[in-house]
C-alpha cells in the first residue's frame, strides 16, 4: 500500500562505495551478548563490541560493571555515533549514566542511528522493568513500555507459544521469505515471557500466540489476527531518523533464536538489521543463507591449518609454502567477502567455493607436510628404541645363554687343623 512505500523511502540511503562491516554495540548481559557477538562475528557484514551491563543472576557486582562500561562504553557522542547498530539485551539500564542514555536516545532520534532491544521491558524483575519503562532510552523503541508494566500481569512463567509470520500485504517482506523454512514458524515452550503492547504507528512482523489475556495487533494486523492471546513476538517503527526493533523474548536466551531449533535465526535478525539499516533485503534468503555458512566454514579449515602449523612448527618442519598458499587463498576468501558487501550473492558464493576447494587442498598438503615431520620422530624413536633392545638382548644373550663372560666358581674345602 501507500503507506509501505512512503515508510520504505523514509528509511536512511547506504551508499553502495567501498562498503565495510557495520560496526555494532551489543549492550547488556553478559552471557546473552556474548553468544549474540559470536553470531554477528561470523558475518562480514557485522563488527560488533561487547558492554557487559547486567548483574541479575550473574556473578557480577555494580562495581565491576561500572569498569566494563568505563573501558568498553564510548567514551563521547561523536564515538557512539561511528557504530551504525545498537543492541540493548537485556540491559539493566540504570548502570548507564543520564548523560550516556541521552547520548544513545540522540543518536536514534537525531542522528537516525538503528537500534533493538529485546525481554519486552528487559526483565520479569520489577526494579529492571520500571527503571528500563522511566528510561528515555525506552521511549524510542516500539514497545509501550509504560502500558506493559501498569498491567496487574505482565510476565508469565511457563506457556507453550506458538510462532506466526504476519502476512499482512502492508508489512515489509522481512520475515515472510522465511516462514515456510524449517524453524521459522513453530511451537515452542520458551519457559518465562512478557507481554508487550505495541505503540501506536508500530508494525508488528511476527507473533506469539499464547494464554495470555490480552492481545495487540500493531499496525497492519496478520489476516488471522485473534485478538485475546495474539501478543507481537517481533516489530518495528520509525522513531526520528531512524528504525527501531522490539523483541518480546531473549536474544541468546530463549529457544527461538538459537540456530538448533531455528536454523534461520541470525539470518532473521541480520535481516532485521539490512531493513533498519536501508539495506536491500535478499531475495534468495536460501543462497544467503548458505553462503553465510561458507564464511564460517572457510574460517573452520584455516583454523584447523593453523592449528597443524603450530604442531609441526616445534619439530622444525618448513610450513612457508603452506603459509603462502593459505595467504593467497585468504586474499580470495576476501574478495568473496567483498562481494557478499556488495549484496553480489551469487558472485560471492562461487568466490567462496572456490575458496574452500582450495582450502580443503592446502589442508591436505598441511596433513601430508605433519606426516612427514612426524615420520622422522617415529623413525628416529624406533631407532633409539630398536637399538636400545638390541644392546640389551645381546648383553642377555651372551650373559645368560652363550655364558662367555660367565665363569663358574672355584669350590673351597674346609681344612680342620690339628688341635
Amino acid at each position: 500500500g501507500l503507506e509501505l512505500v512512503l515508510l520504505l523511502l523514509a528509511l536512511p540511503v547506504i551508499q553502495a562505495a567501498d562498503p565495510g562491516p557495520a560496526k555494532v554495540l551489543v549492550i547488556g548481559n553478559p552471557h546473552n551478548i556474548n553468544t549474540v557477538a559470536l553470531w554477528l562475528e561470523g558475518d562480514p557484514m557485522m563488527d560488533p563490541r561487547q558492554v557487559p551491563a547486567r548483574t541479575h543472576l550473574t556473578e557480577l557486582q555494580g562495581s565491576d560493571i561500572q569498569r566494563f562500561i568505563r573501558l568498553y562504553f564510548p567514551r563521547n557522542y561523536e564515538a557512539l555515533l561511528e557504530y551504525e547498530y545498537l543492541m540493548l539485551v537485556m540491559i539493566e539500564v540504570f548502570h548507564l549514566t543520564g548523560k550516556q542514555q541521552f547520548m544513545i536516545y540522540d543518536a536514534i532520534y537525531e542522528e537516525g542511528t538503528a537500534a533493538f532491544q529485546d525481554r519486552s521491558v528487559m526483565s520479569m524483575a520489577s526494579y529492571i522493568a520500571h527503571e528500563w519503562a522511566d528510561s528515555i532510552i525506552s521511549d524510542a523503541f516500539p514497545n509501550d513500555a509504560d502500558a506493559v508494566v501498569a498491567h496487574d500481569k505482565w510476565a508469565y512463567e511457563t506457556m507453550g507459544l506458538r510462532y506466526v509470520i504476519n502476512t499482512n500485504e502492508n508489512v515489509p517482506p522481512i520475515f515472510t521469505p522465511y516462514m515456510e523454512l524449517e524453524g521459522v514458524e513453530t511451537y515452542l515452550n520458551p519457559g518465562t515471557t512478557c507481554i508487550t503492547v505495541p505503540r501506536d504507528g508500530a508494525v508488528v512482523t511476527s507473533y506469539s500466540i499464547g494464554r495470555y489475556n490480552v492481545g495487540y495487533s500493531g499496525n497492519y494486523p496478520h489476516p488471522e489476527f485473534g485478538g485475546t492471546g495474539w501478543l507481537p513476538h517481533t516489530m518495528f517503527w520509525r522513531y526520528g531518523n531512524a528504525t527501531t526493533w522490539t523483541h518480546q523474548d531473549m536474544l541468546g536466551g530463549d529457544r527461538y533464536w538459537i540456530p538448533a531449533q531455528n536454523p534461520y535465526s541470525i539470518d532473521m535478525l541480520l535481516a532485521e538489521f539490512m531493513f533498519a539499516t536501508g539495506r536491500d533485503l535478499p531475495s534468495d534468503v536460501i543462497l544467503v543463507h548458505r553462503l553465510r555458512s561458507k564464511f564460517s566454514d572457510f574460517q573452520s579449515i584455516r583454523g584447523f591449518i593453523y592449528s597443524i602449523l603450530d604442531f609441526i612448527d616445534k619439530f622444525g618442519a618448513n610450513d612457508t609454502p603452506v603459509i603462502t598458499q593459505m595467504q593467497g587463498i585468504t586474499v580470495v576468501a576476501n574478495e568473496g567477502k567483498a562481494q557478499y558487501l556488495m549484496q553480489e550473492y551469487e558472485e560471492s558464493t562461487v568466490t567462496m567455493d572456490g575458496a574452500i576447494e582450495d582450502m580443503e587442498a592446502l589442508r591436505s598438503e598441511a596433513m601430508k607436510l605433519k606426516d612427514r615431520a612426524l615420520f622422522w620422530v617415529y623413525l628416529t624413536e624406533w631407532m633409539s628404541i630398536s637399538g636400545v633392545s638390541l644392546l640389551t638382548g645381546f648383553v642377555v644373550w651372551s650373559l645368560m645363554v652363550r655364558r662367555r663372560l660367565y665363569k663358574e666358581v672355584e669350590v673351597t674345602k674346609l681344612v680342620a687343623r690339628d688341635a
